[in-house]
């Protein structure tokens, strides 16, 4: 990647750092614009897209003719030659030129939707249909962004106070609205996802000023390329942002403290707490390997304010992480929730190193399992369970607070899954088995109705019933695929290697199918794993009317004899149904209830699906349903 460039940018201080001024300027445009108009300016011959390519180029207008034939952007670079002052020179971009945002309805705004044709003549009985609106490329594909993206990336200011400082300044923005408007692009399915991919990751690799907005623009675009697929890019990103930030000082105390903008200076801090955050996920997954950004000795406050209250420029003084802890000893659980997302990052910190290295004995290993699992369990019982019920206008929860939590039960998991099963290719490590076999003795109990329920179990199904609330599938977080990657393999452990294939766990891998392919039509990460576990289930779970034997009976794998030893031990001449209990317990309606909110999405009307039990291909994993 290029290197960036530390000077040469208006209004960067000392150490780089670019702040919105406290009241946006209205004359800043202007005054620009008679700058700019001071200077002789003359046209290329040669549009950016040809030059960049070295390809020749008919020099048409308004477009030329390659550009037309490829159906890409078409702007031509005004020529510096001729001008000698610097000033006036640094005026002329060879950036395509941006439309400033109309902001006149954005702070509550949604992107648009096309309706189809004729949908005004068909509704009646007192329903209405949005009339269209022109609304330019920012309006649309900004409003895509802040209602999907943002939710579970509140770093930015928020949206009422982004457009104000983008109108006050936007040359320092382009960058960052770049990425924006990729993002958006994805949500939307726009038709020029593909220009908007590649202008945005050209300036990723190109030169960015040292600004906090290069840094917030960096570290989204990380995750979106993580959500693409793209691990280069993902790593390339996110180390030059955490880079970037070290040296402009945001892990500093200071640096949010010098600005009188409350909003802004909160922005900073958030910034830098999911840089940290984003980069312990990273070595939970263990993708790649990860420079330590939380090695980094840090003293920057803990923003304290609740998500509510940073919507609406509500800002709280931040605390230490000192007093923080101070509180938590003192028995206090009334804590914003971007602080219960910042103590679980200090948690995964500590486990981190647990999880990746094997070398302790069994023993002590599983006192360090122990000990680090204790902390995660008093982390989750100090959530205020009011704060899970609380949505936003929109009918969504706390997506900050249902991120931490669901980590925090995935760490759990994490805890206990095996070290040889590294990466996202399930294919290929699933074979290898969980880190132990059936527990004979806890087989055992199986003839007596009850049944082995191990703590990674319990972890996997907290992470479902989460998907119980009105939680938008949509705005998934992408760095949470691995997460419910983890997820499944815990149920499909359950039904292939220990011995407790039930319908409800096969119900539950087939939901988590059905939750990654639907937010695989934005992310082609969460598709590819969709369509791997869905692979690793028609391969090692047969129909139950074959489940005598739960894997392959050529694979000469010690596994078989295990499962087959554990599965006679019950006492039956077939597969026992685990989960049917006394007194009727019907584990259909028990999944169907669990489960609605997962199938259904209130905001996505097109997602709606047939109702749960389906079948994944020749065999099919889900069992028919008796109709006795």
């Amino acid at each position: 990647m290029a290197p960036d460039k530390r000077k040469g940018v208006d209004g960067v201080d000392g150490v780089g750092r670019q702040s919105p001024p406290e009241y946006p300027s209205e004359t800043s445009g202007s005054k620009s614009a008679s700058n700019r108009s001071k200077a002789n300016i003359r046209a290329s011959l040669a549009c950016v897209q040809c030059r960049s390519k070295h390809v020749k180029c008919d020099a048409g207008q308004p477009a030329c003719g390659r550009c037309l034939a490829e159906e890409k952007p078409c702007y031509y670079a005004k020529s510096r030659r001729g001008i000698r002052d610097p000033k006036k020179r640094s005026l002329i971009s060879d950036k395509p030129p941006v439309p400033a945002p109309h902001h006149g309805n954005l702070a509550t705004g949604s992107a648009s939707k096309a309706l189809p044709f004729g949908i005004f003549n068909s509704v009646s009985d007192g329903w209405t249909a949005p009339s269209p609106t022109n609304t330019n490329r920012h309006e649309s594909l900004a409003g895509a962004f802040f209602d999907h993206f943002y939710p579970g990336h509140p770093i930015l200011p928020p949206r009422k106070y982004f457009y104000k400082y983008v109108e006050s300044d936007p040359n320092h923005y382009h960058f960052l609205l770049s990425v924006i408007d990729f993002c958006g692009a994805l949500y939307t399915r726009h038709p020029r996802l593909n220009d908007f991919r590649e202008a945005t990751y050209s300036l990723a690799c190109g030169h960015l000023p040292f600004t906090v907005q290069s840094i917030q623009g960096l570290h989204l675009l990380a995750i979106i390329a993580f959500g693409e697929s793209k691990t280069s890019h993902h790593i390339g990103f996110a180390n030059r942002s955490w880079k970037m930030a070290i040296e402009l000082g945001m892990h500093r105390k200071s640096f949010a403290d010098r600005t009188l903008d409350l909003v802004w200076a909160e922005s900073c801090r958030r910034t830098w707490w999911y840089i940290k955050f984003q980069g312990m996920i990273r070595r939970l997954n263990e993708a790649e390997p990860v420079t330590g950004t939380y090695d980094v000795d840090s003293d920057a406050d803990i923003p304290f304010s609740e998500e509510w209250q940073y919507q609406a420029g509500n800002i709280q003084l931040p605390v230490s992480l000192a007093q923080y802890e101070r509180e938590v000893n003192l028995g206090r659980s009334e804590f914003p929730s971007l602080a219960f997302q910042i103590e679980i990052c200090r948690i995964q910190a500590d486990i981190t190193f647990l999880c990746n290295d094997a070398s302790d004995e069994v023993e002590k290993r599983t006192d360090l399992i122990n000990q680090a699992d204790s902390r995660i369990c008093d982390f989750l019982r100090r959530v205020p369970p009011w704060k899970m019920d609380v949505i936003d206008p929109d009918g969504r929860p706390d997506q900050v607070l249902f991120g931490a939590v669901a980590w925090a039960h995935i760490s759990r998991i994490r805890l206990r899954q095996s070290t040889s099963r590294k990466g996202l290719n399930i294919r290929e490590y699933f074979p290898l088995g969980p880190p132990r076999g059936p527990d004979r003795k806890g087989q055992a109990v199986k003839q007596f109705g009850w049944n082995p329920h191990p703590v990674d179990i319990q972890a996997a199904n907290s992470v479902c019933d989460l998907f119980r609330y009105p939680f938008p599938i949509k705005s998934l977080r992408p760095m949470m695929i691995p997460g419910l990657l983890r997820v499944a393999i815990v149920y499909l452990d359950a039904c292939v290697f220990l011995g407790l294939d039930s319908p409800v766990f096969r119900e539950r891998i087939s939901a988590l199918i059905r939750i990654l392919t639907i937010h695989g039509e934005t992310w082609p990460l969460s598709k590819k794993i969709a369509e791997d576990i869905q692979a690793v289930a028609d391969e090692y779970l047969p129909c139950t009317d074959e489940s005598s034997a739960h894997t392959s009976s050529s694979d000469p794998d010690d596994w078989n004899t295990l499962v087959h030893e554990a599965m006679s031990s019950s006492g039956g001449g077939g597969a026992p149904n685990f989960f049917e209990a006394p007194g009727g317990f019907d584990a259909y309606s028990y999944l169907n209830s669990q489960f609605e909110c997962v199938l259904l999405d209130h905001r996505e009307p097109e997602h709606a699906m047939s109702p749960i039990l389906p079948a994944f291909g020749a065999g099919g994993l889900a069992p028919p349903v008796s109709g006795s």
